[in-house]
């Protein structure tokens, strides 16, 4: 009996880390701007405006990340180039006493991006 509860435990976590992955770019998008709006105090048409600007970038790191014909240090350097492009954009569209806050946002990005360690090259 005891085997039988450890066999559906481990079946059931393991759905439950398949399915935790498959979050799509528009759920990433809006979790995104919930989060800035209450740090940021985004307005209605802000949040709209900078929905479809994340959303874009979301969609566009995902596919980026898909594809298996760019290597990995091509990707990196494209994927900062995407968030200086989502930076720039979201930026355009904040008031002047956003901004600072956004660079908050930009800086804890960059900090936490740093603290991660680069994953091993795959032999």
């Amino acid at each position: 009996m005891k085997k039988l509860f450890l066999a559906v435990t481990a079946v059931l976590f393991s759905l439950s880390l398949t399915f935790a992955q498959e979050v799509n770019p528009e759920e990433k998008a809006k979790a995104t701007v919930t989060e800035w709006t209450s740090q940021l105090n985004l307005t209605e048409d802000q949040q709209t405006q900078i929905y479809n600007v994340v959303l874009e970038h979301k969609k566009a790191k995902l596919a980026l990340k898909a594809d298996t014909t760019v290597a990995d240090d091509a990707k990196a350097t494209q994927i900062d180039a995407l968030s200086a492009d989502l930076d720039k954009k979201v930026s355009d569209l904040l008031t002047d006493e956003q901004k600072p806050l956004y660079a908050k946002i930009v800086e804890a990005r960059a900090a936490k991006k740093a603290e991660t360690p680069a994953a091993p090259p795959v032999q």
